[in-house]
């Protein structure tokens, strides 16, 4: 009778004997990758552990990682192992498998990495251009900004310091455009914006007359003595983020029946609305605000 060859599992760089090895050094990588490609069950087999055989034969290859995972981890009863844990090491291991697919895709394609990155800058690259030349047509602008949320996120991050004051000095509706967008509100406008971007747009783009020069026709201007009482400006279903208003005038979001905003809380922020609601007491004081 031919004897039985005995051999280590090596689990995190470590050989392991035992079921209390596998506990100690238990990788949620390896274990994966000898449940899929059955080295777990010869292991288990050479070594005697029939009980834990079994339960591992019988788990379901369709399921997704980490619910075999899980199942690995009851059999063995990993006590360490927590499902906040496996989750993400299962989102690392499902990022890096994605990264060598995507990697095998441009290699049998002919593309190396560096095509794809160049390909990346340049769409990047030819978006800014585009918002240079449709620099007066806000609907462009904003169809502009939505696909580099899209599709641009990193690389507007890496270089959002050079694209602003690119875009103050070529485009700056464009600005306007980009600060309707969550994403990239942070970088340019509020507390954790730079400080100098965030005083040049202050000073350049929110000052009630630059507003008007650069956002002309897309720049909204209400005029109007509400005497004291709310007077609806915008349905609830518009949204727009204000420009500025006067001191000793409120506004709120269309039905906000308990809010009420003044000028030290609107102003130099660029605050989005859902509708708009106004309450002033002087005709010629002036409410600005552009449509999201």
């Amino acid at each position: 009778m031919a004897k039985t060859i005995k051999f280590n599992l090596i689990l995190d760089n470590y050989p392991v004997r035992n079921i209390e090895g596998l506990q100690e050094h238990f990788s949620i990588e390896d274990m994966l990758k000898y449940f899929e490609n059955g080295l777990l069950l010869r292991w288990l087999n050479v070594r005697g552990y029939e009980k834990q055989y079994a339960a591992v034969e019988a788990i379901d290859k369709s399921l997704n990682k980490k619910e075999i995972v899980m199942a690995l981890v009851e059999i063995f009863e990993v006590v360490e192992m927590e499902a906040a844990d496996i989750e993400k090491a299962i989102g690392i291991l499902t990022y890096l498998d994605e990264e060598k697919e995507l990697n095998a895709i441009y290699k049998e394609n002919a593309f190396s990495k560096k095509q794809i990155i160049d390909d990346y800058h340049s769409g990047y690259s030819a978006l800014v251009v585009h918002m240079e030349e449709n620099k007066d047509n806000m609907a462009i602008l904003k169809a502009d900004a939505i696909q580099m949320e899209r599709e641009y996120l990193g690389l507007f991050e890496l270089n959002h310091d050079e694209l602003y004051f690119r875009l103050l000095g070529i485009a700056p509706k464009a600005i306007f455009a980009i600060l309707t967008r969550d994403a990239f509100r942070k970088f340019w406008i509020g507390a954790e914006a730079s400080v100098s971007i965030y005083k040049n747009v202050i000073t350049e783009l929110l000052a009630a007359d630059k507003a008007k020069e650069i956002l002309g026709d897309d720049l909204k201007i209400v005029k109007r003595n509400t005497q004291a009482m709310w007077d609806p400006i915008e349905r609830p279903e518009v949204k727009l983020m204000v420009i500025s208003i006067e001191s000793g005038t409120f506004i709120k979001n269309a039905g906000e029946f308990s809010e009420k905003l003044a000028s030290t809380d609107v102003n130099d922020k660029l605050m989005k609305f859902n509708g708009l609601e106004y309450q002033c007491n002087n005709e010629y004081y002036e409410l600005l605000y552009m449509e999201v």
